[in-house]
C-alpha cells in the first residue's frame, strides 16, 4: 500500500514537473517573439531616440503617427502595398488551385513529368530568376507599373503542391457521382472539389498575402516613382545617408503590421483547420 502511494507521488511531482517546464518553455517562446516586436511599439511613441536603458518613453506621444497619417505618399504606399497584395493572393489562389485540380483528379499525356519540373522550381532561388524576369518586365513595358508589381508574382509550385496534396484526399467516389448526374468537369471543380478546398486555400492566402506585404527586393527593383512604391521600400529610402528617422521608422513598421494581423484574426479558424488537416491522414 505505501509503495503504491509513494508511485502515485512520484508521479505527481513528475507530471507537475514537465508541466511548469512546459509553462516556462512557451512563456520563453513568447518574450523571444513578441520581445522585439514590443520594442519597436514603443519605440513608435517616443519624440526622440533612446536616451536611456529603458525601453518605454519617458513622454509617450503619437506624434510619429500624425506625421506619417497626415503623409500623402507614406498613405499612398501603404495603398499600394494592400492593392498589390490583395490582387497577388487572389489571382494566385485562383490560378494554384485551378492547376492543382488538374494535376490531381484529371488524366492528361506528361502530367507526372509536367508536376515534377513544377516542383523542380521550388530549388531555384529568386535571385537566380530575378534578372530574366526584370528584362521580360523591361520588354513588355511593366517597369513603374502596378501590373509590373503583380504580374510576375502571380501562382507558384508551392500552392500547387499544397492544394493539389488536399485534392488528391477527395473521394473518387463524389466525383464519380456527380459524373453519372451529368455535371461537367468545370461544375464538378466548382460545386465538389472547391467547396471542400476553403482551408487550405485560406491557408495559402495568408502565405501569399504575407510574403507579398512583406517583398521589399522585386519593388525596388521594379517601382521607381513614389506612386508605385510600396511600404517596405519606402521604409528603405526614407532613410538617408545623413540622417535616420528611428521613430518614424517604428511607426511606419507598426503600421505596416496591421493589415496582416487583422487578415490572421479574420482567418484564423480557417488557418488552423487547414494545418491540422495537413498533419493527419485519411
Amino acid at each position: 500500500m505505501n509503495e503504491a502511494l509513494t508511485r502515485r507521488r512520484r508521479r505527481r511531482r513528475h507530471s507537475a514537473g514537465e508541466l511548469v517546464g512546459t509553462h516556462a518553455a512557451g512563456l520563453l517562446a513568447v518574450v523571444l517573439c513578441a520581445g522585439p516586436i514590443l520594442l519597436v511599439a514603443l519605440a513608435s511613441f517616443r519624440s526622440t531616440l533612446f536616451s536611456d536603458l529603458s525601453p518605454a518613453p519617458e513622454n509617450w506621444t503619437l506624434a510619429n503617427y500624425s506625421a506619417l497619417l497626415g503623409d500623402p505618399v507614406v498613405l499612398r504606399w501603404i495603398v499600394n502595398s494592400l492593392l498589390v497584395a490583395a490582387a497577388v493572393t487572389a489571382l494566385t489562389v485562383a490560378v494554384d488551385v485551378l492547376a492543382a485540380f488538374a494535376f490531381a483528379k484529371l488524366r492528361f499525356p506528361g502530367r507526372t513529368a509536367v508536376f515534377g519540373m513544377l516542383l523542380a522550381t521550388l530549388m531555384l532561388p529568386f535571385s537566380v530568376t530575378l534578372l530574366p524576369t526584370y528584362l521580360i518586365a523591361s520588354r513588355l513595358n511593366l517597369v513603374d507599373t502596378y501590373a509590373g508589381l503583380i504580374v510576375p508574382a502571380i501562382a507558384g509550385p508551392f500552392g500547387v503542391y499544397l492544394l493539389r496534396q488536399f485534392i488528391l484526399k477527395i473521394p473518387e467516389s463524389l466525383m464519380d457521382a456527380a459524373r453519372i448526374d451529368g455535371a461537367s468537369t468545370l461544375r464538378i471543380f466548382r460545386s465538389v472539389v472547391l467547396p471542400l478546398c476553403l482551408q487550405p486555400m485560406a491557408v495559402l492566402a495568408i502565405f501569399v498575402f504575407v510574403a507579398n506585404w512583406n517583398s521589399f527586393l522585386w519593388p525596388l527593383l521594379i517601382a521607381q516613382s513614389d506612386d508605385v512604391k510600396t511600404i517596405p521600400v519606402g521604409m528603405a529610402v526614407t532613410n538617408t545617408q545623413f540622417s535616420v528617422n528611428v521613430n518614424g521608422i517604428t511607426a511606419m513598421a507598426m503600421l505596416s503590421l496591421l493589415p496582416m494581423a487583422v487578415l490572421f484574426l479574420s482567418f484564423q479558424r480557417y488557418f488552423i483547420r487547414g494545418v491540422l488537416a495537413g498533419a493527419f491522414k485519411g
